[in-house]
């Protein structure tokens, strides 16, 4: 009874956004253009349409690690649509690590020539073939990495595995001394674990212009994120010491040679054929990754913008860090002192209670984000409508203020765990497509559905 208050609280919050988009969408019927006279909306619906063209090919890649047999189908590309035009390098591969069963597979793309890093997906790599390069530079090739994980449908592990504080890890780069990052400790060292793993592979598609890719839904996608920001540059590699006293020793080691020892030594580098990765910083500027339905795993210090992270709806995974729980704890243990009429009229008191939170949060903007988790670099929730079985989507991640930001923090409540009946079920792969396949962009239109609205 005390968990059913607290949903009555969250669901009435979630009922003023979903009143406030109807009453928008009634008085605003959409059109065949986009009005640009507003200030960056064009970019926006540009964002957000090639984000969901980004995040239907991850959800498509995806499901070829839940479903391993659908490799077998294709192996040439003529059955399976996915595998055409790429070569399969590593076949679901099971990497352990952290208690969690990782599943390892790496396609190889030759003629990709979109962008890479910050410039990879988007609306532009929608129209990038090898065709419509009139300049003949030669595609720049793309290895993609998915990353399926066991966890995605054992709810209990996740939050068990999820129910740990912060790890705090210092930066050997940046624009400020000793800066600190927090990351989701579990998930920080698996993604060691799969670098490792990927190290053959990436030595033998060793190019200073290829893009890697990374994609993953659940645990595994925020392993694959923080991945891919090690493969950056942006995040050491784990268990890595930056102490000045080892760089300090290593200098005056390395001074103390002589020049004929240094000669001798580079000789030696030149003359052997394997090359060594070092993977921190092996992708800077190459890497990228898509994640669906990824818990909170970096904090929001650190900006990998070209890390995106998808949300769907009541999603529990998305919202659930050590601190969301003890929050969650602490309201319910709230409600049970209250007898018998305070679990009647609670959920008025909690309603108030979770925005006044909220907006506390909302209004200390980035003080003290080096120690919280949040969803790692741009982040957009997928909101599924009522009216027309559609979806909306907004950007919510990175945002210090504006009305996207109010709305996270207080009506979407993305940094409290939201209890109701979706909650598990939006975190499923076909929640996702679902969603992601209705999204209502600006300029376009889309008949009803009914199925629509039995998964709300």
């Amino acid at each position: 009874k005390a968990l059913s208050s607290l949903s009555s609280s969250q669901g009435a919050l979630k009922s003023l956004d979903g009143t406030a988009y109807e009453a928008y969408q009634r008085t605003h019927k959409n059109t065949e253009s986009v009005d640009v006279s507003v200030s960056g909306r064009a970019g926006r619906s540009a964002a957000r349409a090639g984000c969901a063209a980004d995040a239907l090919l991850a959800a498509e890649l995806c499901e070829l690690v839940d479903h391993v047999e659908l490799l077998n189908e294709g192996c040439n590309g003529d059955v399976n649509g996915t595998l055409y035009g790429r070569k399969v390098v590593v076949n679901a591969t099971t990497v352990t690590a952290e208690g969690m069963n990782l599943t390892l597979l790496v396609l190889y793309e030759p003629m990709y020539c979109g962008g890479a890093g910050l410039n990879h997906g988007g609306i532009n790599d929608l129209q990038k073939t090898p065709s419509s390069d009139d300049k003949g530079t030669p595609p720049r090739g793309r290895l993609l990495v998915i990353v399926g994980d066991s966890v995605s449908t054992d709810l209990p592990l996740a939050v068990s595995l999820l129910d740990e504080a912060p790890l705090l890890v210092g930066l050997s780069t940046g624009l400020v001394a000793n800066e600190v990052v927090s990351v989701q400790g579990k998930l920080y060292k698996a993604a060691g674990e799969i670098l490792k793993a990927l190290k053959p592979i990436l030595q033998s598609y060793n190019s200073t212009e290829m893009a890697v890719h990374f994609v993953g839904r659940s645990l595994a996608g925020a392993v694959a994120s923080l991945a891919a920001t090690v493969l950056d540059g942006s995040l050491p590699m784990p268990g890595k010491s930056h102490g000045k006293k080892r760089r300090k020793k290593k200098r005056e080691k390395d001074s103390s040679k002589t020049s004929k020892e240094k000669g001798r030594s580079e000789e030696a580098n030149l003359g052997n054929n394997e090359t060594t990765v070092v993977l921190e910083g092996f992708g800077q500027g190459r890497c990228s990754a898509v994640s669906l339905g990824a818990p909170p795993c970096l904090s929001a210090n650190l900006k990998a913008s070209f890390v995106t992270s998808i949300i769907y709806g009541d999603d529990l995974i998305c919202r659930t860090t050590q601190d969301s729980i003890n929050r969650l704890c602490q309201r319910t243990q709230k409600v049970l002192k209250g007898g018998i009429l305070g679990r009647q009229l609670g959920w008025m008191t909690d309603a108030v209670s979770l925005t006044v939170s909220s907006l506390k949060d909302h209004a200390h903007g980035s003080e003290g984000e080096e120690a919280r988790l949040a969803v790692p670099g741009q982040a957009f929730l997928v909101r599924p409508r009522r009216l027309g079985g559609a979806s909306s989507m907004h950007e919510v991640g990175g945002l210090k203020g504006g009305r996207e930001a109010l709305r996270a923090a207080v009506l979407w409540q993305l940094h409290d765990v939201l209890l109701s009946k979706s909650m598990w079920r939006h975190h499923s792969l076909e929640s996702y497509i679902h969603g992601l396949d209705r999204v209502q962009l600006r300029g376009f239109d889309d008949s009803n559905s009914q199925e629509a609205q039995s998964l709300y």
